[in-house]
């Protein structure tokens, strides 16, 4: 919605203060209840990528879900897409190296963010952000992290932890790109300007 269509320049401010850009036009959003749900989307937009994969969590867990998501990282990396993977090293810290060689040796580019340091006010420097981005055109973001506790275990009577997030077509994912891209330097990697929206 653009910002000239809310009559209350407090709700504009605020709108560009929480998102950290102005509102942008002309997008499709689709919301995704529950992993089950977005799951699946995430798992979509990965497959059909054909350029690029920018994938950014605070927690990625090495149980079904995790190895789920890996192998289809994987895949793409092996036919050619660049993939990025980013990581919170605090969130992620119980996945193990396993999970990260797996992921490398296919070719996926891994950074963690936030690894320990000498200064300890790093300890508090988190990156909590959830993306899935695709080639500059569709991402998925929210508040699900990628572990078993997000999609349950239907067949056990377990259900997955309420969480929400969402698609977004259109010229909002550049956005995205471009926050993912701030934090990926900040974790010590750079992006051609090929692999930029």
């Amino acid at each position: 919605m653009p910002a000239a269509d809310f009559p209350d320049p407090i709700v504009t401010r605020a709108l560009d203060r929480a998102s950290g850009s102005p509102a942008i036009p002309g997008n499709r959003v689709d919301l995704l209840l529950d992993g089950p749900v977005a799951y699946p989307v995430m798992l979509d937009l990965i497959a059909g990528a054909r350029r690029w994969i920018h994938f950014e969590n605070y927690i990625i867990h090495v149980y079904r879900t995790g190895w789920r998501f890996a192998e289809a990282l994987a895949e793409r990396a092996r036919a050619g897409v660049h993939v990025r993977v980013l990581a919170d090293w605090r969130g992620s810290h119980g996945t193990g190296r396993r999970y990260w060689r797996f992921l490398r040796a296919a070719g996926v580019e891994v950074r963690l963010f936030g690894p320990p340091r000498w200064n300890l006010f790093r300890l508090f420097v988190r990156d909590h952000r959830k993306l899935v981005s695709v080639d500059g055109l569709d991402a998925v973001t929210g508040g699900l992290c990628i572990g078993d506790e997000w999609a349950g275990r239907p067949e056990r009577g377990i259900l997955p932890w309420r969480d929400t997030a969402v698609r977004i077509s259109g010229p909002a994912v550049p956005a995205l790109e471009l926050a993912f891209r701030r934090t990926w330097a900040a974790a010590g990697g750079s992006i051609p300007p090929e692999d930029a929206a």
